[in-house]
């Protein structure tokens, strides 16, 4: 059995030593090149299953998460579903099973095996021209054992050494309704943003986008062929834009360097620079910042993934170093993982000494750690600060909050009672921290 990339995750490891023999073969070494060699192991990562004869009874290529998916496949393996060995057997006895053929090609073509697969999908075709035999799924997606047939001969053909589009423009026509019919141009668009004549792909492109107006991958496939082309600028900066309106919120920096580029084709480094200049990038640094912050904070709040969820937190940061916000949310989960040392170094004294002219991120930092009962005497600093910069009702609050956690009642009383005044319809909401305090008062003196 090879095993590559997942061989140390715990879940594969304990099913697969209970259930098999492990052999790990590498590449570059002599050894496992032979494995390689002898099997024909075309891709990584591959699990090939073997009898105890040598002979091949199961493989699986490639690997995505989640481990369970996979695991549920090694299942089917373990109990004789679906083997290869298994179809291979049923295929010798029924050699007209149309879903048995169509299974065992998939296999073939699994595992790159072009010319063993093409001719088991042309025996699909042969025995079941119309599509009446059964069906399968395709990424979720209902198509008849045919229709699939013809789409994966398609894409061989397209990736053969000859390059072949027409199968693929064949299908379009044959299928005008088909659920794959979007994929069945993306392979299409992926070929002649390289390959073809210009006038051919000129004609395709125009077709591809006229039928997926709002698909950036189809007008960026058509965009990157006029780059190719160095030609018909002006039709490849209207889809750019056009890429770059539909993903506004959320723009890809890839398409906005292929603006860019077109621009620059057109000697215009002004629009280059506006399209993807120093704007843009700092604009996707701070959306990183902030997209690493609330990863952080849900897993935080799961209590679970806790490793990654602190490495994207320090990373925030590093993104984030002026940001109050995410600063604050961050000193807040590390409080949450009993950590306080580490929000002390990312929003403690150190950070604060640099914001001493800043009143509100002054407040912030005094209430933050009033909060938390921690780091007072940095807090009371910045709150008396806060207050002398730009006194605020909810300011002098913090001020009285810091100086009852250090049990400075007199002070503390003295800054609710100016909050209260200075509040003026909103005073009532201030009046509840000078009963806070004279309880507290009167507490201690009972002690």
């Amino acid at each position: 059995m090879l095993v590559q990339q997942f061989y140390n995750n715990p879940k594969f490891h304990d099913f697969l030593h209970s259930n098999f023999i492990l052999y790990q073969a590498t590449r570059g070494v002599d050894e496992g090149d032979k494995v390689y060699e002898r099997f024909g192991i075309r891709a990584t990562p591959t699990v090939l299953v073997l009898g105890s004869d040598g002979s091949e009874i199961d493989w699986h290529v490639g690997y995505g998460p989640p481990p369970e998916k996979f695991l549920e496949r090694l299942e089917k393996t373990v109990k004789g579903i679906d083997t290869f060995k298994l179809l291979s057997e049923k295929y010798a006895q029924g050699p007209k099973n149309v879903e048995v053929i169509f299974k065992l090609a998939e296999k073939y073509d699994d595992r790159y095996d072009e010319e063993k697969a093409t001719s088991l999908y042309n025996e699909v075709l042969a025995l079941d021209p119309d599509g009446k035999k059964g069906t399968t799924d395709y990424r979720d997606k209902e198509v008849t054992y045919t229709e699939y047939a013809e789409f994966s001969l398609a894409r061989l053909s397209l990736y053969s050494r000859k390059r072949d589009a027409e199968p693929f423009k064949a299908f379009i026509r044959k299928y005008p309704e088909s659920q794959i019919l979007e994929e069945a141009y993306m392979y299409l668009g992926s070929y002649y943003r390289y390959a073809g004549s210009k006038e051919e792909a000129t004609q395709f492109f125009e077709e591809y986008t006229s039928k997926y107006p709002e698909n950036p991958r189809a007008l960026n496939y058509y965009v990157l062929r006029i780059i190719r082309d160095k030609d018909n600028l002006d039709r490849g900066i209207e889809l750019a834009e056009k890429i770059k309106d539909i993903m506004r919120y959320n723009p890809s920096p890839s398409y906005m360097k292929n603006l860019a580029e077109l621009y620059t084709l057109k000697e215009d480094t002004d629009k280059a620079k506006e399209a993807y200049g120093k704007d843009f990038m700092e604009g996707q640094v701070s959306s990183l910042g902030y997209d690493l912050r609330d990863y952080a904070e849900f897993w935080v709040k799961q209590k679970s993934n806790l490793e990654s969820a602190e490495a994207m937190m320090e990373l925030a940061v590093q993104l984030k170093p002026d940001s109050l916000y995410v600063i604050r949310s961050i000193a807040d989960m590390y409080i949450q993982l009993e950590k306080p040392e580490k929000a002390l170094k990312i929003f403690g004294p150190e950070y604060i000494k640099n914001q001493m002219d800043d009143s509100n991120t002054l407040y912030s930092y005094a209430r933050f750690w009033a909060d938390q009962e921690k780091n007072l005497n940095s807090a009371l600093e910045a709150a008396k600060k806060s207050v002398e910069l730009a006194p605020a009702p909810f300011k002098w609050d913090a001020l009285s909050l810091v100086n009852l956690k250090l049990k400075r009642y007199d002070e503390a009383l003295e800054a609710a009672k100016k909050a209260v005044e200075t509040a003026g319809d909103q005073a009532a909401r201030y009046e509840k921290r000078i009963k806070e305090i004279e309880e507290a008062r009167a507490k201690d003196k009972k002690k």
